[in-house]
């Protein structure tokens, strides 16, 4: 009997909400932070409307990764296959870290006539070290030493070359020898600067022409400089050519292609551009291929830019590096770092990461994207297959304050493989670990006979984020008799319902008492972080920016951030105040006759309607082609594909309640209690 009592109140409870005031008609979703809603152990936020959309809370920031390696995790990647449509392959992918590093970043990666490969790295300390650290697989990268630290060396390594037998090399400032396949490193030379006393920078990778034994004839290596009175990003960069007949000691044969410039018109004005770093390797057929990073399209000089906006061209040299061909504009911004190998069929691939996906003919970014990708050249570098470009590894990433050409990756390495395979590595700066995908570049028929109409959308394999973490107690959040108190550092995710995400018409209500901070927080959103549908989505937000905006409490409906759909604005001055730090009940209702906001039941006095089309959840659904697999419903933050977020709120938050109609200014006051 006392089970049946027990069992009939929990009915009861959740069949309507606790406080008997609330008007349920229509209620779909029921929050109430003092009343049973706080989260559990798990960080469930539970549902008091009988519906079960219960909600999780997450953390802002994603607790730091402890990873220093995975070992090999499967892994997918995709080829283009000429059409606009992907191939799924399969692939490996691992994360390696030295212990203690802030920031792993790999550059450089070669096999030795030992059998290992060795993996060059900074390893870098904020404020405190960068210096050069290696490691050694013994199996093609299936297993890896510890991080050596190569003593009495600083900086990041760059060039790190074999030279055959037990010989290496790498640069960083000097040039750095060992001679026992990297155990020890007890000689070093000068880096010389080119015959004009300028810079010989470095970035990419040498070529070494061998002997039948393997040992090093001469190397080919590209530096680069920027002439006196020139910087970036308006002025162009230089790259001279040079090579070494003796393992780098001396060097020879410098060259300065008047081909490596090119110009771009602007707004009615050509500027001269250059290029900047450089990979270098001998094709099949014997002529000398570069790989060089392009200076920035001068079309970005109006936004937002730095360097991320560069680009990769291709070169060739016929007469070994005497003269050289005019350059082949692969990328003209995003993509660069790049490095090539030749394969042991002849094949050359080109492995570049992805800073900003770019969309070359717009001069803007065509997507979130960023990671690592590869091309391919089966004729001695003459063309290569852009539109069956592999895309190695993926993961969105935008940042908090709006600076889209951040892409938190760089810095490259590939080596070729017996047998077709190739590993590629490159640095990813969120969680500061060098990313190594192990592929094979598969032939163009096989492509096309496996082609997939649909891309396949993944983050990538070994990533952490807040889409899973669960926020903390007391770190994260405060749970208090009067409500959730939150201070920036966690969201609150609703769950991807139909109920929820085909709501056109209907009411949000807050009941909270909200911060002042110099930012635009953000109340709910439903955006979809689908990389190939990307929608920004249906949000309602506070703007406490300081400047000439006068709005404080706002709608917003779009697809892309430069194109609004719809918006409903609140000014500050108003009656009664759009934002005040008190206690207060915030409504959103949205019916056939557009979108209103109200305060503790009172519409405002004054308001501004731009467009037209207001909706709730469904207008990202509808954007998003009715794709709801990338759909996110958040409470409290923006949040973004790649895992981070802006626009946090610092509130204490009562209640949230959602329902499925447009409430009236009647049951408003009701549920404020008046």
């Amino acid at each position: 009997m006392i089970r049946q009592a027990h069992l009939l109140f929990l009915l009861l409870a959740l069949a309507a909400p606790l406080n008997a005031q609330v008007v349920t008609d229509g209620l779909l979703l029921h929050y109430d932070f003092t009343e049973g809603s706080a989260p559990d152990a798990q960080g469930v936020i539970q549902d008091l409307s009988g519906h079960g959309l219960d909600g999780v809370i997450r953390p802002t920031v994603p607790a730091p990764a402890m990873v220093e390696r995975t070992g090999w995790l499967d892994h997918h990647i995709r080829q283009g296959d000429g059409r606009g449509g992907w191939v799924p392959r399969p692939a490996k992918i691992q994360a390696l870290k030295a212990p203690g590093s802030d920031q792993t970043m790999p550059f450089g990666i070669v096999s030795m006539d030992n059998g290992e490969l060795a993996l060059i790295c900074s390893d870098e300390k904020r404020g405190k070290y960068t210096r050069p650290v290696i490691a050694f697989s013994p199996d093609g990268g299936d297993t890896w030493s510890d991080f050596q630290i190569i003593e009495g060396a600083s900086g990041r390594p760059m060039n790190l070359t074999w030279h055959g037998g037990g010989r290496l090399s790498f640069v960083t400032g000097r040039r750095y020898y060992s001679d026992d396949y990297g155990r020890t490193w007890l000689r070093n030379v000068e880096h010389p600067p080119t015959k004009s006393g300028r810079r010989f920078h470095l970035e990419g990778n040498a070529w070494v022409d061998r002997d039948e034994q393997g040992n090093a004839l001469a190397i080919h290596e590209l530096g680069w400089h920027y002439e006196p009175g020139k910087s970036h990003p308006v002025d162009d960069a230089t790259v001279v050519y040079r090579r070494s007949p003796d393992g780098g000691e001396t060097w020879t044969a410098e060259v300065t292609p008047p081909q490596w410039k090119f110009s771009l018109r602007h707004k009615g004005e050509d500027h001269l551009r250059g290029v900047s770093e450089g990979a270098i390797a001998r094709a099949a057929n014997g002529d000398l291929v570069a790989a060089l990073r392009s200076d920035m399209p001068p079309q970005y000089f109006d936004g937002p830019h730095d360097d991320s906006l560069e680009g990769t061209a291709i070169s060739i040299s016929a007469d070994n590096g005497e003269t050289w061909s005019e350059m082949d504009i692969l990328y003209y911004a995003g993509r660069h770092h790049a490095n090539l190998q030749r394969m042991p069929g002849g094949d050359l691939v080109c492995t570049m990461v992805v800073r900003a996906d770019c969309d070359d003919t717009q001069h803007k970014l065509a997507s979130y994207r960023r990671g690592m990708d590869a091309v391919v050249s089966r004729d001695n570098g003459r063309t290569w297959n852009l539109d069956r470009r592999y895309e190695l590894d993926a993961y969105d990433y935008s940042r908090p304050d709006g600076y889209w050409v951040d892409g938190k990756a760089g810095h490259i390495g590939a080596v070729a493989l017996e047998g077709g395979q190739m590993i590629s590595v490159y640095g990813y700066y969120q969680p500061g670990v060098a990313v190594l995908v192990k592929w094979t570049p598969e032939s163009d028929e096989v492509a096309d006979a496996n082609a997939s109409p649909e891309p396949t959308w993944t983050r990538s394999s070994y990533d952490t984020d807040i889409f899973s973490a669960v926020a903390q107690p007391d770190r994260d959040y405060v749970v208090a008799d009067d409500g959730l108190r939150l201070h920036g550092a966690a969201w609150i995710q609703l769950p991807r319902d139909d109920r929820l995400l085909g709501l056109d018409r209907g009411t949000i209500e807050f009941v909270m008492e909200p911060k002042k901070i110099d930012d635009m927080p953000l109340l709910i959103q439903s955006n979809s972080v689908h990389r190939e549908k990307r929608v920004n989505g249906f949000f309602l937000a506070y703007d406490l920016r300081p400047g000439p905006s006068v709005q404080r409490l706002f709608s917003d409906q779009r697809v892309e951030l430069e194109e609004m759909e719809y918006s409903m604005q609140v000014a500050g001055p108003n009656t009664p105040l759009a934002f005040e730090e008190v206690e207060q009940q915030i409504a959103y209702v949205v019916s056939d006759d557009g979108g209103r906001f109200y305060r503790d039941g009172q519409p405002f006095e004054t308001w501004q309607e731009t467009g037209a089309g207001a909706s709730l959840f469904n207008y990202t659904l509808d954007r998003a082609g009715g794709d709801k697999s990338a759909i996110y419903l958040s409470v409290a933050s923006r949040v973004n594909a790649e895992g981070t977020v802006g626009g946090r709120l610092h509130a204490r938050l009562t209640s949230l309640r959602i329902y499925d109609r447009a409430l009236s200014v009647e049951e408003l006051r009701r549920n404020w209690g008046e």
